[in-house]
């Protein structure tokens, strides 16, 4: 079980405390200075606020307009969610559409379309009707106008059938396909419209609900939240059931304890990381709990139904799982002798989290929304082991957490560096009030 394996872990720690690991070479934690920038421009219109990932999970960094920014970007890349900025005024405000659970994703290049997204399957389709591999690859429907007919009458289909995956549509529904994009570029070609006008016009025949200002008022904050929202329901064994309850009470616990081990010795890095991104990650599962409507105090078919004030009335460093209590208590107790052992609590939780999420994404490959809250939480989980490790060498432990021995002893390429889009890491600069902060 996953408690077994960081108890294992808390008591190699213990025989390890006294070992010297000093020749461990701490420039392995240096900042690869090769990092390649690559920014995607998403466009239905120009999709805003979407969780844009890459193969590696990587998150992309919303510029603005629908442009999303990434660090070493590995292909494909999908997207997610957002908003279809109807003004092209680069907010999400009343008029504007939901994407809902249309997905784009692209295998190279710059732009996600729809014709990127489809042109995994249907390049052939497209060239019969006057495109080109480059152009498809290379503009949006606002620099081209018959990449934006193609994109209308696409969307328009995907809409009226009920596909959130245009890279589904196969051959036959690509025969009508065809004919319907030949005729638009042909309107398109002679109406004197931009594409931007003839957006709203598709839109409004559609009847497609534009947001109001009370929708503006009641949107997510939360990128992640987004994914929730923008993909269906799965069905779900109850392994990943478990998975998920299990993830909720192990969030809390890194929550808890940082929060508790802070009021016995104050550090900014405890207190960021408990208040900026555990607290998030706790409402991230939370909200999956809620979607698939899970009673994680029945384990044996997980009925009965979600309930927000059932685990509302958990306090904290009390959990769901016994095992979890358990490890609380354990790990409190080994982190409140002293700063320099809270923050070395802190680095062996999340080697431990990284682990059980390591593990949980291969179980859930294949749910979207799981899969990508998931991969943000372990995110958030390397960003906060070099906050620790960077506060146990600010106390003077100079190897930081691998101090801890092997096991904890991390390079980046093992725990990539956040660029901080989304990764929650809880290290900016929050204020609180006490003494020995760091």
């Amino acid at each position: 079980m996953k408690t077994q394996i960081i108890a294992l872990a808390f008591i190699s720690y213990i025989f390890l405390a006294g070992c010297d690991s000093s020749s461990t070479n701490s420039s392995q934690n240096s900042m690869s200075e090769d990092i390649q920038v690559t920014n995607i421009t998403v466009e239905r219109g120009p999709v805003l606020e979407a969780l844009v990932r890459d193969a590696n999970g990587r998150i992309g960094q919303h510029l603005g307009n629908g442009v999303y920014s990434f660090n070493d970007i590995v292909y494909p890349v999908q997207s997610y969610g957002g908003y279809i900025d109807m003004n092209r005024n680069g907010v999400v405000d009343a008029g504007d559409v939901e994407m809902g659970q249309l997905r784009l994703r692209t295998r190279a290049g710059t732009v996600m379309t729809l014709a990127t997204t489809m042109d995994e399957n249907q390049t052939d389709s497209f060239l019969d009707i006057g495109f080109t591999k480059e152009r498809l690859s290379s503009q949006t429907p606002s620099s081209d106008l018959d990449i934006a007919a193609l994109s209308d009458e696409v969307y328009k289909f995907c809409y009226e059938n009920n596909i959130s995956d245009p890279a589904t549509i196969g051959s036959a529904q690509m025969h009508t396909l065809q004919n319907r994009i030949q005729e638009r570029k042909s309107l398109y070609a002679h109406n004197g419209k931009s594409s931007v006008e003839l957006e709203n016009i598709l839109i409004d025949d559609l009847n497609i609900t534009k947001l109001s200002q009370e929708d503006i008022d009641n949107l997510p904050t939360d990128s992640v939240q987004t994914i929730i929202d923008a993909t269906p329901v799965s069905e779900l064994s109850n392994e990943q059931k478990y998975t998920l309850a299990f993830m909720w009470n192990e969030e809390r616990l890194a929550r808890d304890l940082y929060l508790a081990l802070n009021a016995l010795t104050p550090s900014q890095t405890l207190y960021n990381i408990a208040t900026k991104a555990e607290a998030q990650h706790v409402l991230s599962v939370e909200a999956l709990l809620k979607k698939y409507d899970l009673n994680i105090l029945n384990t044996d078919d997980y009925s009965g139904g979600y309930s927000q004030e059932v685990l509302s009335a958990y306090n904290d460093g009390s959990y769901t799982i016994n095992e979890i209590s358990e490890l609380y208590d354990t790990l409190y107790t080994r982190g409140s002798t002293s700063l320099q052992s809270a923050l070395e609590v802190g680095c062996m939780v999340e080697v431990t989290d990284i682990n059980d999420l390591n593990a949980d994404l291969e179980l859930v490959d294949g749910v979207d929304d799981i899969t990508v809250v998931f991969e943000n939480l372990r995110k958030g989980s390397y960003s906060h082991y070099w906050a620790f490790d960077k506060a146990l060498k600010a106390q003077g432990t100079t190897d930081g957490c691998c101090s801890l021995g092997e096991e904890y002893c991390k390079t980046v390429e093992e725990y990539p560096q956040s660029n901080g889009s989304s990764g929650n890491s809880g290290s900016g600069n929050g204020q609180q009030h006490g003494k020995n902060s760091n």
